[in-house]
């Protein structure tokens, strides 16, 4: 599944030529049981791997399907591929998912540029099941690159990033220094910043290239101020449909008045 990066710079700096070295491709034996064993844990409709593992499997198999690591796989593991990527119940769940996402991402940016579109797709994310979001995550937003690496931590880390991320953007374009173009305007940003130190450490956390990091989005926090964290429950989907048909105060019995208080039915001492 052609996978998009849900990090939207709004800023972005010149791309460096520099590449990253490609991992070291396993042979063909230990590429080929590996391969066996994630995909038959995608296909499994026995319970025996739960969604989040099957979830973890099918991204590892898309990562090693983009990294080269299945060329030359015979024939009929080439259909097995096909059916754990196309045909399967999780894999047509990701595959939905991750257009979904992609589309409302693009659509947003297009109506009202990058602070639109992490708008779109926080709100988006926050509406799915759980485990909707979760497979979402693993699968579209959190894709490894080609040396194996993740860029956030966890779907909160990411949700985190977003937030920080639309907080940046909005402080540039408030600060009036982004075109209608939606393009920043180097000498106005530049000029304001040599006056404005809070402007000035704004613009330079925007042109930062790690702004998905746990470090960058702390920064952008410390600097604008964010909602205090709050405690949550994590609630299972069947959990949540429990809940949703469970009585609710309305409909459960009321507790018995209070006794009513009598003079001299609370002794007390005086000194």
């Amino acid at each position: 599944m052609d996978a998009t990066s849900s990090n939207i710079a709004a800023y972005p700096v010149a791309q460096t030529s520099a590449r990253a070295a490609s991992p070291t491709i396993p042979d063909y034996a230990a590429r080929v049981a590996r391969f066996d064993d994630l995909s038959a844990t995608v296909l499994d409709t026995s319970g025996k791997a739960s969604d989040g593992q099957r979830a973890e499997a099918y991204q590892a198999l898309q990562a090693m399907s983009a990294g080269g690591q299945l060329t030359g796989i015979d024939e009929d593991r080439r259909k097995v591929l096909d059916q754990a990527t196309y045909d399967s119940d999780i894999g047509q769940r990701a595959q939905a998912l991750g257009k979904s996402f992609v589309q409302t991402m693009r659509t947003a940016s297009q109506g009202g540029g990058p602070q639109a579109a992490l708008q779109a797709v926080a709100t988006s994310f926050d509406n799915l099941s759980s485990s909707d979001q979760d497979l979402l995550f693993q699968t579209t937003i959190n894709v490894a690159d080609r040396t194996g690496a993740k860029p956030y931590a966890d779907a909160a880390a990411w949700r985190a990033n977003v937030d920080a991320q639309a907080k940046v953007v909005g402080f540039m374009k408030d600060a009036g220094v982004v075109g209608a173009n939606g393009v920043l305007d180097q000498k106005a940003a530049q000029a304001k910043a040599a006056s404005d130190p809070k402007f000035a450490e704004g613009l330079r956390l925007s042109l930062r290239r790690d702004n998905n990091s746990p470090e960058w989005t702390q920064s952008v926090m410390q600097l604008f101020g964010g909602a205090a964290p709050k405690d949550t429950v994590q609630l299972s989907d069947a959990a949540r449909q429990y809940m949703s048909t469970a009585p609710t105060a309305a409909t459960t019995a009321a507790p018995p008045p209070a006794t009513t208080y009598r003079r001299g039915s609370i002794a007390s001492i005086s000194a």
